[in-house]
């Protein structure tokens, strides 16, 4: 039968828009055109919605991606699937995780004995004023369906990570949807409590939680996003950006009808600083553990970690009053310490570490999503 074999390179970028360790790939055959799924990476920059960064790259991939692909830049999205978060504070180092499938054929593995398969789609266009609305969520949970379909899953149990890039709000969008008599869910451009790349990233991991059966559709309205913490995805992580017209999904999950060598893992960590949380997500994933730490001889077949770090929205942690709310740069800080925690624990800095929001959907209250990648062959 016809099975998926799936790989993912990890390369470290120089600046935002280096490709070198791409050519590199390619130019060893381990990249192909009819091989690249997606691209997923950490760019250097501020994060923001206007991170010039983040956009410097997206161009720069496009630019490499058509060459690679031998197709107009502007058709590029239709190929291969872009998922890229801005700002690497503290001890994440900026890098570009490229996803390959090829279709094999092999026979079906045991149920035990699941590896990685892969999906990606491309949302209908997302408009101003459904951006961290309902529009959003049901465009976003198409997509999710039919990067799950793409990727020849059918149990949500299966699925342990959906990665979403959806549009954010800009100054010109706000006006345009305004010029047509539509209302926009916040003026505010930033990622703080009511800013509008929040309300974009939440309405996006809804969307994925709808899709997955997490949350009903009864339970949402255009009210609830950033209100009822008691809604959410444990395998969304999402991110949004200005440059965006369209979602972008990419669904990672395990199937037995996998040639991969590759196994994925998710866990949700109880808050910002649970190392332990991190380590399940590790052993899930089936790497190796002595004395309840990763094995320093197995952490070689470490591939890839993706992590939320998320800013709880009380001042507490266990009890205990923190400051990070009275920080006025504690959207930095989250996500510099969610790139430290998961680097204490894996020992590398290569770590996809998305967040600084105050509260998400992105995981239960308090709590954030980590998922683990892990070489079996």
């Amino acid at each position: 039968m016809k099975v998926q074999r799936v790989e993912m390179f990890v390369c470290p970028s120089a600046t935002p828009a280096d490709t070198s360790g791409l050519q590199a790939l390619a130019d060893a055959g381990k990249v192909k055109p009819d091989t690249l799924v997606a691209l997923v990476g950490k760019t250097e920059g501020t994060g923001a919605h206007d991170d010039w960064g983040r956009v410097w790259a997206d161009v720069a991939l496009r630019e490499w991606t058509a060459r690679l692909l031998g197709v107009p830049v502007d058709e590029v999205a239709k190929h291969v699937i872009f998922v890229l978060s801005g700002g690497c504070p503290g001890v994440i180092t900026p890098h570009i995780a490229a996803v390959t499938r090829e279709w094999i054929d092999a026979p079906e593995r045991k149920a035990d004995d699941k590896r990685l398969v892969v999906g990606r789609s491309g949302s209908d266009a997302i408009a101003p004023e459904e951006v961290g609305r309902m529009g959003m969520i049901h465009k976003v949970a198409d997509a999710t369906r039919a990067a799950m379909k793409d990727a020849g899953l059918t149990d949500p149990k299966d699925v342990h990570l959906v990665m979403v890039k959806v549009p954010g709000l800009t100054v010109a969008s706000i006006k345009a949807a305004e010029s047509r008599g539509k209302t926009v869910v916040s003026h505010d451009l930033t990622f703080g409590p009511e800013g509008a790349g929040v309300y974009a990233n939440d309405g996006a991991a809804l969307g994925v939680a709808l899709a997955l059966g997490e949350v009903k559709e009864p339970a949402l309205s255009d009210e609830v996003v950033r209100r009822n913490w008691d809604l959410y995805s444990e395998v969304a992580m999402t991110s949004s950006g200005g440059e965006k017209r369209h979602g972008e999904v990419v669904v990672f999950g395990n199937s037995t009808a996998s040639a991969s060598p590759l196994r994925i893992g998710h866990a949700v960590t109880r808050d910002f600083i649970d190392a332990a949380g991190v380590r399940h997500a590790l052993r899930v994933a089936g790497l190796r553990f002595q004395d309840g730490l990763p094995d320093e001889a197995d952490l070689d077949r470490l591939v890839h970690v993706f992590a939320k770090s998320v800013i709880p929205g009380s001042d507490q942690i266990r009890g205990r009053r923190i400051t990070l709310l009275d920080d006025g740069h504690a959207y930095e800080i989250g996500k510099a310490l969610g790139g430290m925690l998961v680097a204490s624990v894996t020992g590398r800095t290569t770590n996809y570490v998305s967040g600084g929001e105050r509260n998400s959907h992105q995981g239960p209250p308090g709590g954030n999503i980590v998922a683990a990648v892990v070489r079996h062959e």
